[in-house]
């Protein structure tokens, strides 16, 4: 990728995880530790790959992460705010990562073995 893109995503993460913490006002969302680990755009600026991590009991992780893709519309609305420059905001599209999860498990894996 190149410098312009790279910026660009870093830039569009920082504003969808303000967007998510600060705007949305959905109960499901409110309150939750919502992170934004990476957005991939596409080079003709027509999509964008969301990447969210939700801390927390794995049935509201899930309820929260419903509510977040419900308010992806909203969510673009409000990053034409912020992106004045482009001519047309990406189309979201959000994924759970559960890595830390994964991680975790592998950790714990480990430690048995250990013992």
């Amino acid at each position: 990728m190149n410098f312009r893109m790279d910026r660009l995503n870093g830039e569009m993460q920082k504003n969808i995880s303000d967007i998510i913490n600060n705007k949305i006002k959905d109960p499901r969302v409110a309150g939750k530790m919502i992170s934004v680990l990476s957005v991939n755009c596409a080079k003709d600026l027509k999509t964008a790959k969301v990447y969210l991590s939700i801390y927390g009991e794995k049935s509201e992780a899930k309820k929260a992460f419903e509510a977040v893709c419900h308010c992806a519309g909203f969510i673009r609305k409000e990053m034409s705010m912020y992106f004045k420059d482009i001519r047309t905001i990406p189309q979201l599209t959000f994924f759970l990562d559960d890595s830390m999860e994964y991680s975790a498990k592998i950790d714990s894996i480990l430690e048995q073995i250990k013992k």
